[in-house]
C-alpha cells in the first residue's frame, strides 16, 4: 500500500505514558515510510521537551508551543506541519502490529470515509468487550496479545459510526481541505471538538467507520480534574446541540440500540475460549458430554446442520451452523460439512481431531481433517463462526440481530428490494393504464382490425 501518513501526537505532560506510546509507535510502524508528530502544549514538566528531542529524527519531528494552548490548537498544528492523511493518536495510547497499514484499509474501503476509529479498551463506542465502558486488559493479556486476539477473529466489516473517537482518529487529507480544522476557538482544551469536525464532515456527504481488526490500547487518564472536567463537558455538550440537533439525536440512538454489538459479542466467545488454546476435536454421534475436556470441542452432524459445544475455563459455549445440503449423503455436503470444520479449527487453534464415533460425518471429511489439523495459518471465515454462534445464542438473536446486527440487516436488504419490486410495478401498472387508454393504442387496435383479414 503506497499511502503514507503523519502520526500527530499532542503532548501535554505525562512522560510516562508518552515513553510507551512513543516506543510503541516506532516497534509497529514503518517510520521509513511514514511520519511521526509530536506536539508539546508547553508541558510544566522540565522532562518532556528533553525526551521529545531525544528521540527526534529524520521521520520524527517534534513541534514547540510557546504557550499552553489546549489540546485543538495542538491537533491543529500537527495537522497544518503535514499534507498527508493524519492518524489522531492520544499519547497515554499503545499502539499494535500492523496497525497503522490496517486502518488505512479501512479507510479507503469506502470512498465517503472521512474518519476511522480502531478499536479499544477505553474508546465509548469504538469500546470492547463492554460497549461505552473503559475496560481493563483481560487477566492475561497485554495490549500486543490483545491485538493479535482482535485482528485474528475480526468479521472486517468495517461498520458505520456516528462519530470517530479522538483518541485514536484517522482523517483523510481530502476532508480536512474541504471543511478546515477543529474550532480551536470553541473547543479549545478538548471534549467535543472530533464530534465537531464529524458532523461538519457528515453535512458534506461524509462517513465514519469503524476499523474491527484493530486495536489500539488507551490509559484514558483524566487530563484535568474532575470538577473542570465536567463543567467543559457540560458546555461543550450544550454547544454540540445547538448547533447539529439531528447528529446528536442519532448518536444517543446509536449508544442505546448499540447496532455493532455483535462485534463485541464475537471478542468475548474467543476471550471464553482463549482463541489460543490449541485444544482438542472431538467427532462424535452425542454432544452430552458427561466429563468435559479443557480446551475441547465436541461437534456432531444433525439432519441440516452441525452442532458444536466448546469447553474452556468452566465456559461452555455453543455453534449452530446451518447447512440444508447436509440433508442428503452427498459430495456436496461432504465438502460443506468440512469447510465448516475446518473453519472451527482455523478459528480455535486446534491441532488434533479425535473420533470418537463417526457422528454422521463423512470418512473423507475425517480423514481431511486429521491431516490438516496443525495447519493453523490459513484464513478462515470468521463470519461463519460468528453466525453460528449467535445462532445458537438465541437470546442475542432476538433481542438484538433481527433489528440492528448481521441477520436484520439481511432482512432490511430484502425488505427494500421488495419495496422498491413493489414501487416498480405501480410505475409500470400506471404506464400500462396510460397506454392503453391513449388514442395511439387505440387508432392502432382499429388499424389491427381493418388490416386482420389481409395477413396470411
Amino acid at each position: 500500500m503506497s499511502q503514507q501518513i503523519d502520526i500527530i501526537v499532542p503532548i501535554y505532560n505525562g512522560l510516562e505514558d508518552v515513553k510507551k506510546c512513543v516506543d510503541s509507535v516506532k516497534k509497529n510502524t514503518d517510520l521509513s515510510r511514514h511520519r511521526l508528530i509530536l506536539v508539546d502544549d508547553k508541558s510544566p514538566d522540565g522532562n518532556v521537551l528533553p525526551y521529545l528531542k531525544s528521540v527526534e529524527s529524520d521521520s520524527i519531528h517534534v513541534i514547540e508551543s510557546p504557550v499552553n494552548e489546549g489540546f485543538s490548537a495542538s491537533v491543529n498544528k500537527g495537522m497544518q506541519y503535514s499534507d498527508r492523511d493524519v492518524i489522531l493518536l492520544n499519547s497515554d495510547t499503545i499502539v499494535t502490529k500492523g496497525w497503522v497499514e490496517k486502518i488505512i484499509a479501512c479507510a479507503y474501503s469506502k470512498r465517503a470515509a472521512a474518519t476511522v476509529t480502531p478499536l479499544s479498551n477505553a474508546a465509548t463506542l469504538c469500546s470492547v468487550p463492554e460497549f461505552l465502558q473503559d475496560n481493563a486488559l483481560p487477566c492475561g493479556y497485554d495490549p500486543e496479545k490483545m491485538g493479535a486476539l482482535v485482528e485474528h477473529c475480526s468479521i472486517r466489516r468495517y461498520p458505520r459510526v456516528t462519530v470517530a473517537v479522538g483518541f485514536c482518529m484517522y482523517i483523510k487529507r481530502e476532508v480536512i481541505e474541504k471543511i478546515g480544522y477543529f474550532d480551536a476557538e470553541t473547543f479549545g482544551k478538548g471534549y467535543g471538538e472530533e464530534n465537531d469536525f464529524c458532523h461538519r464532515a457528515e453535512q458534506q456527504g461524509y462517513m465514519h467507520l469503524m476499523c474491527d481488526d484493530t486495536f489500539i490500547y488507551h490509559k484514558g487518564t483524566a487530563s484535568f480534574d474532575s470538577e473542570e472536567k465536567r463543567k467543559l463537558l457540560e458546555e461543550h455538550e450544550r454547544i454540540l446541540q445547538e448547533r447539529y440537533p439531528a447528529y446528536i439525536e442519532r448518536n444517543g440512538q446509536y449508544c442505546m440500540k448499540n447496532p455493532n454489538r455483535d462485534l463485541q459479542e464475537n471478542i468475548k466467545l474467543y476471550l471464553k475460549l482463549n482463541y489460543a488454546s490449541c485444544g482438542k476435536l472431538y467427532l462424535t454421534d452425542n454432544l452430552f458430554v458427561e466429563n468435559k475436556e479443557e480446551k475441547a470441542f465436541y461437534a456432531t452432524r444433525q439432519e441440516r446442520s452441525v452442532e458444536v459445544k466448546g469447553f474452556r475455563g468452566g465456559n461452555e459455549v455453543s455453534f449452530i451452523f446451518p447447512a440444508p445440503e447436509l440433508g442428503v449423503q452427498t459430495a456436496l455436503a461432504e465438502e460443506v460439512e468440512e469447510e465448516i470444520l475446518r473453519d472451527l479449527m482455523r478459528a480455535f487453534c486446534i491441532k488434533e481431531v479425535i473420533q470418537t464415533t463417526q457422528g454422521n460425518f463423512a470418512v473423507q471429511t475425517i480423514k481431511t481433517l486429521q491431516q490438516e489439523a496443525a495447519d493453523l495459518g490459513k484464513i478462515y471465515d470468521a463470519k461463519r463462526i460468528l453466525r453460528g454462534y449467535l445462532t445458537a445464542k438465541e437470546d442475542f438473536m432476538s433481542e438484538n440481530e433481527l433489528v440492528d446486527g448481521v441477520y436484520g440487516k439481511k432482512i432490511r436488504s430484502l425488505k427494500e428490494k421488495y419495496e422498491t419490486l413493489q414501487q416498480e410495478d405501480k410505475v409500470r401498472q400506471e404506464e400500462l393504464t396510460n397506454i392503453y387508454n391513449s388514442k395511439r393504442f387505440k387508432l392502432a387496435c382499429a388499424m389491427e382490425k381493418v388490416i386482420k383479414p389481409f395477413k396470411g
